[in-house]
């Protein structure tokens, strides 16, 4: 079965969807695992990134022809899922942008949380991964959702309101039922400079005040202790010129360094990129482990 990793922070613009991108890619196209990306997200950012404005296009022809549904009708029960193959590892259940405006009406029950754990087993068995790119907590989805999880990470900024939002994503989460709560892997720092070593340390220690009061608060223990040393990832997600690109402009057939370009017809990847992120990818894996 596969193993779906949840990128998720109640606050919005930390990079959740950068992120959730990047490991993607990196687990289909540097490690080799087929990867799925659900797109849960009413802002459909992440289908945005793998997914062209003229094929988007063609999908949602193909998807009322074939009676498909995008990722969040499909959440809910409402049809059989539209499943994109953007490479021969990588594949995304899309989001559609008009999911804003429906977003705050859609309730996800817990009945169905439970049948749609079963139809992710069946539906997407032949998947290593599946990473589940939520929204901020504006929408109520991420208490639902996250329940299909095996596994939390989160990005944490340079800003007090991202880590004020990870201790109230952490107590909620501990509130679940323990059979229905993915462990926390820990947090990934994220648009940090590759100078700023002493802020780097000075977050590393906040999240791990913040990280300990939440569990204390639930009178309990992280999932990964004695397993893990840190709370954060040793690997940091720094400031990167051309990270900037990715949403700006996915698909680019010039000579520009993007993440993703389109060269004779066929998706390539940022070797360079891919490479920034392999470290980070390969402690993901060995904190998966751990927590099996």
């Amino acid at each position: 079965m596969p193993i779906t990793i949840a990128v998720a922070n109640y606050k919005g613009g930390v990079g959740k969807t950068t992120l959730a991108s990047i490991v993607a890619a990196t687990l289909a196209e540097r490690f080799g695992r087929k990867t799925v990306i659900i797109d849960a997200d009413p802002q459909s950012n992440i289908t945005e990134v793998f997914i062209s404005s003229i094929d988007f296009d063609k999908i949602s022809h193909y998807a009322k022809t074939q009676g498909r549904v995008f990722s969040l009708e499909w959440i809910v029960g409402s049809g059989e899922p539209m499943i994109y193959s953007i490479t021969d590892n990588l594949t995304i259940v899309p989001s559609k942008p008009e999911y804003i405006g429906l977003a705050k009406f859609l309730i996800v029950p817990a009945e169905r949380i439970r049948e749609l754990r079963k139809e992710i087993d069946e539906k997407l068995k032949e998947f290593e991964f599946i990473v589940l790119d939520l929204p901020p907590q504006m929408y109520g989805l991420i208490g639902p959702l996250i329940k299909i999880a095996d596994a939390l990470i989160t990005p944490v900024t340079k800003t007090s309101f991202a880590l004020t939002a990870l201790y109230y994503l952490i107590r909620d989460i501990r509130g679940i039922p323990p059979n229905e709560r993915p462990p926390f892997l820990g947090a990934v720092l994220t648009r940090f400079r590759r100078n700023e070593t002493l802020n780097i340390e000075l977050y590393r220690r906040r999240v791990k005040r913040i990280v300990d009061e939440a569990y204390r608060s639930m009178a309990m223990k992280w999932e990964l202790e004695g397993k893990v040393q840190s709370y954060t990832f040793n690997s940091v997600f720094y400031a990167h010129p051309k990270l900037a690109d990715i949403r700006a402009l996915p698909f680019d057939e010039s000579e520009n360094v993007r993440m993703i370009r389109v060269i004779r017809g066929k998706v390539r990847y940022s070797s360079q990129i891919l490479s920034f992120v392999e470290p980070l990818v390969r402690e993901l894996e060995e904190r998966i482990k751990a927590s099996l």
